[in-house]
């Protein structure tokens, strides 16, 4: 992918795309390979289905169905599965499932301070998962992911030749053809060619994006923005970024890069000296930052801690919440006067504090913004990243067997 919106494509090698242009003759052969597609997407979408439902989603005849169901059988993608209850007239019918065990994708979430692997099914259905400390993969993550994809796979028991697709979200701005261009913290990561190394130590397809903009796709595609055009996720935690919502689609901009807020500086024309950056206030160092220096005892547990001590009565705590909620309104009403969204997700790990937060940067949004879209907090989890890039790896399976079928 080369711009604007994501799904597949960005950080791996193209493919022959399987669309003939308006001038190429279809042949009958291109007609069996979309029927043979159609009948495997309706079987994915109804789970066990009989010839007769497929024949219903896809307004093929008997016959095609018949043919198209045995040769999805014969290519191991289509398994029986038993019988329908007899009726009161005809014989029982035979059902049909996808068989998602034929292959398998993982999804990487490559953060600032842990590392997260997921690997599922083709039927989406999750075999493994495992984390590690970022730091203690940080010196040669050409080396120590392959090697933790192959740990998830040895625990789902799955064979290494049955990997279909890797995505994986990275803190930092990456480029198309896979190189992380700069790193949020782990700056040794600056100009490495993580995608192309990753495809040539597994043999297989690999996008790498922005961390934001996975966790916008499984928003979009499972959490708060669904069915939605047009929407803004807010990533908080050891860093801070956008992932943008526009037409349906993620918006990774013209180089890969929309939304990566770390490096904006707050006050760019401050005459006391350098202004601090947003990624320096705005995240969970921040907030820890803000209750020390207004005096706060001790070391919290990170921003858990400052918003526990705010919830105990802690005075320091309750001033750093309230700057970081006045600092974070002002950044979400800037970015909603550009964009004017539908609705405005937080997610990251500060996300899951939002309902402290949510009165008073509601608050600060009403006061820069006349139409204000709702504000919640994602429902995702910290896994909403390697959701999304288990959605884009999925996608990356899908044209291996658009090509499976092709022979």
């Amino acid at each position: 992918m080369t711009g604007g919106a994501t799904g597949t494509g960005a950080g791996r090698t193209p493919r022959r795309s399987a669309h003939h242009s308006p001038s190429t003759p279809v042949t009958h052969d291109d007609m069996r390979r979309a029927n043979a597609w159609s009948v495997l997407q309706a079987i994915r979408k109804g789970g066990v289905v009989s010839r007769a439902e497929i024949g219903e989603q896809t307004g093929l005849t008997a016959m095609s169905v018949h043919r198209r169901v045995a040769e999805l059988r014969r290519r191991r993608l289509v398994v029986p599965a038993g019988n329908s209850p007899a009726g009161s007239i005809g014989r029982p019918s035979s059902l049909f499932r996808f068989n998602g065990a034929i292959g398998h994708v993982v999804g990487l979430d490559v953060g600032n301070e842990t590392t997260r692997g997921v690997l599922v099914g083709l039927d989406r259905e999750a075999r493994a998962e495992l984390e590690v400390p970022t730091a203690t993969i940080e010196d040669d993550l050409q080396g120590h992911l392959p090697a933790l994809i192959r740990r998830l796979q040895t625990e789902a028991k799955v064979r290494p030749e049955a990997l279909m697709g890797v995505a994986a979200g990275i803190a930092g701005v990456t480029r198309v053809d896979g190189t992380i261009v700069r790193a949020s913290q782990h700056r040794r990561w600056d100009g490495l060619a993580l995608g192309a190394s990753l495809r040539d130590a597994l043999a297989v397809d690999v996008e790498l994006r922005q961390d934001d903009h996975f966790a916008a796709l499984a928003e979009l595609h499972r959490g708060a923005v669904v069915g939605m055009r047009t929407a803004l996720l807010v990533n908080v935690g050891k860093g801070i970024g956008f992932g943008i919502i526009t037409d349906g689609a993620v918006h990774a901009g013209a180089h890969g890069a929309a939304g990566r807020a770390t490096w904006i500086p707050l006050h760019p024309d401050d005459a006391n000296g350098p202004s601090p950056l947003i990624g320096d206030l705005l995240t969970s160092d921040g907030i820890v930052g803000d209750y020390t220096r207004a005096g706060g005892l001790g070391q919290p547990d990170g921003a858990r801690g400052v918003f526990a001590a705010d919830a105990e009565g802690d005075v320091c705590a309750r001033e750093a919440v309230a700057r970081f909620a006045a600092r974070l309104g002002w950044l979400i009403g800037t970015a909603i006067a550009i964009l004017d969204p539908e609705i405005v997700v937080v997610g990251g790990g500060i996300g899951r504090a939002f309902d402290r937060l949510r009165e008073p940067v509601t608050r600060c949004v009403a006061e820069i913004i006349a139409t204000p879209p709702p504000i919640v907090a994602s429902t995702l989890g910290p896994g909403a990243v390697a959701a999304g890039a288990i959605d884009a790896a999925l996608a990356l399976a899908d044209l291996l067997l658009r090509e499976r079928l092709g022979g």
